[in-house]
């Protein structure tokens, strides 16, 4: 079936489920304003749909009852997918999730949900506080998504990268420039870590074939140095049947030079349990790329800024192969970039060329595309 996106003034739906007394006026409503619709039976459904080049959807309507963890899916594709605003209407449902679902109990409601205008803008909001992303942690609110690295000599899919998102109730989902440094900086780091690294468990069980890959979590420095860490990463890799070998951590950079005596005891202990630890954004932003290449780490991830700057990043997978060391190359977003990067002996790839990143449940659905 051929597929197009309407005109810009042209309302488009998207129905996810089954129930006939929803069909039904989805599809009065639809008629009335001249919409174009689609209709998905499972969640499921709806994100493999998502994944083709569709008609740009003005609204995604799910039948409740939803798991959380397909909510929160439905809400992420949208968000790193589509890329074009969507709103989600969350159909037989009194209870909304903020500024991103919205509920229409009954079928009466619909006209006016769908004549509501996009979800309120968070430009009048204050800036993001220390004690408002505190909050947002205690109430759960933290979400992850899975980039697919891929082999560089085959494309082969052999990792995926967790990325933290916020789902504040009020300014939306956030990305991590809009929350990680506030939360550096108000010393919310190893909190964050410690639920980033339990949600990233919680949402691979919902697509357990990721779990036969590697894993990339971002750690940043003080949680390596804490010494219960290890453990509860060791419980936490046993909860969903992964080992710590298939746990690659990267090292959030940081421009200032650390203790290298303390990193290198770290390291060692990390390594000793079993995790595999990678230098992340080797670049301009890590200055002492180049020392910490004399500790035992096992990869270097290059900083994606510099995917343009040939002799530097020559410079940094020379060194780096040189050091034994696994080379990623992320920021890949077209085919020269990465005959570059293959040309320089990187091993594995990540970046936009072949995925943005996904909700777990997408996941299994991307590798089944791929084939």
């Amino acid at each position: 079936m051929t597929v197009s996106t309407p005109p810009a003034d042209q309302m488009s739906l998207l129905l996810v489920g089954h129930d006939p007394v929803w069909l039904a006026a989805v599809r009065e409503a639809a008629a009335a304003r001249g919409a174009l619709l689609d209709v998905k039976p499972t969640v499921a459904e709806a994100l493999a749909w998502m994944f083709r080049p569709p008609r740009v959807h003005t609204h995604v309507l799910a039948v409740a009852p939803l798991a959380p963890f397909e909510t929160d899916a439905l809400a992420g594709m949208l968000d790193e997918v589509t890329l074009q605003p969507t709103r989600l209407l969350l159909l037989g449902s009194d209870v909304g999730h903020g500024n991103m679902v919205q509920p229409v109990l009954s079928p009466s409601g619909l006209d006016a949900a769908l004549s509501r205008p996009w979800r309120t803008s968070p430009d009048g909001l204050p800036p993001l506080a220390a004690s408002d992303l505190a909050q947002s942690l205690h109430n759960g609110n933290l979400r992850m998504r899975f980039q697919p690295i891929v082999s560089a000599a085959t494309l082969a899919l052999i990792g995926v990268e967790a990325l933290a998102r916020l789902h504040h109730p009020q300014r939306g989902i956030l990305h991590p420039s809009a929350f990680i440094p506030l939360a550096v900086e108000s010393h919310q780091e190893r909190v964050l870590t410690a639920i980033a690294t339990a949600r990233t468990v919680l949402e691979l069980a919902h697509a357990p074939l990721v779990c036969a890959l590697s894993v990339t979590l971002n750690v940043p420095l003080p949680t390596l140095f804490n010494l219960s860490a290890v453990e509860r990463a060791c419980e936490l890799c046993a909860v969903v049947g992964m080992t710590p070998a298939m746990i690659m951590i990267e090292v959030v950079e940081t421009p200032l030079r650390p203790d290298f005596a303390l990193l290198a005891r770290s390291l060692e202990r990390w390594m000793s349990a079993g995790f595999r630890i990678a230098i992340d954004d080797a670049g301009p932003a890590l200055p002492h790329w180049r020392d910490m290449l004399q500790l035992p780490f096992n990869a270097l991830k290059l900083d994606g800024t510099i995917a343009g700057d040939a002799s530097l990043s020559a410079e940094i997978v020379d060194a780096a192969k040189r050091a034994g060391l696994f080379v990623v190359a992320e920021g890949i977003e077209d085919e020269a970039t990465a005959q570059r990067m293959r040309g320089l002996g990187v091993d594995a790839l990540q970046g936009f060329l072949y995925s943005r990143p996904l909700p777990a449940m997408a996941l299994p659905l991307w590798m089944a595309q791929r084939g």
